[in-house]
């Protein structure tokens, strides 16, 4: 099975860190975050598709062709921006497989917890945190039904968030995609769009380590140093 990386972004909120490093190659404790996230794959996965754009390559240079056992292949991303966007750019790479698996390259995941991804037909992963600018997700009956802001209570108390782990299948390309904010394509609501056909069950997580800002790098190195 494959899992797509998706690692183009410029990591804005990373700066200046991400304006020579692109953000997969930001160590923490002593090692980049990408080499964390393909060590902490599940077995099954025997390639690994990153979609770069951002100083591409410096990660394909530091990757090469193979990594912890595993292929590694590179897609650049094209016009279209957004996650969908990111993942349309390796259509290519995924029309033929059953399911797929799919990361952020800037989060960090344990290894237990993508197993429980991967018995799915398709999966969404959710975590509950303290993240107030996040949406809340909606969750019936074990499987995604949408997402809201959220209120007062979960603001103080937590909220269920969108992890940006996914199982997929190729019938998302079944959807032109769903545009978003600054006229990006919306991974999240283009599974959505697809939910009543295409259900996703929601895989609650308790490891998930985004790494979005400084100070979420700051605390990635304290839990992991």
């Amino acid at each position: 099975m494959k899992v797509i990386i998706l690692a183009a972004g410029e990591g804005t909120r990373l700066r200046p860190l991400t304006l020579t490093t692109p953000k997969p190659l930001i160590e923490v404790a002593g090692k980049p975050i990408i080499e964390r996230i393909i060590e902490s794959l599940p077995d099954d996965i025997t390639e690994a598709v990153l979609v770069v754009k951002h100083l591409e390559e410096k990660i394909i240079a530091h990757l090469g062709n193979s990594f912890s056992n595993r292929k590694i292949t590179f897609v650049t991303q094209g016009e279209t921006k957004g996650t969908f966007g990111a993942l349309l750019s390796a259509r290519d790479e995924l029309i033929s497989e059953k399911k797929f698996l799919v990361l952020n390259g800037d989060d960090l995941n344990s290894k237990e917890e993508l197993e429980k991804f991967m018995i799915n037909e398709r999966a969404w992963g959710l975590q509950k945190m303290v993240m107030p600018n996040y949406y809340s997700m909606q969750v019936a009956n074990g499987y995604v039904e949408g997402f809201k802001p959220q209120d007062e209570s979960e603001k103080a108390n937590g909220a269920l968030i969108a992890t940006g782990v996914y199982l997929l299948d190729p019938q998302i390309f079944n959807h032109p995609g769903v545009i978003v904010s600054g006229g990006e394509y919306g991974l999240p609501q283009t599974i959505l769009e697809q939910k009543f056909t295409l259900p996703i069950r929601a895989i609650a997580t308790e490891k998930w380590l985004p790494i979005n800002s400084l100070s979420d790098l700051e605390r990635a190195k304290n839990m992991l140093g």
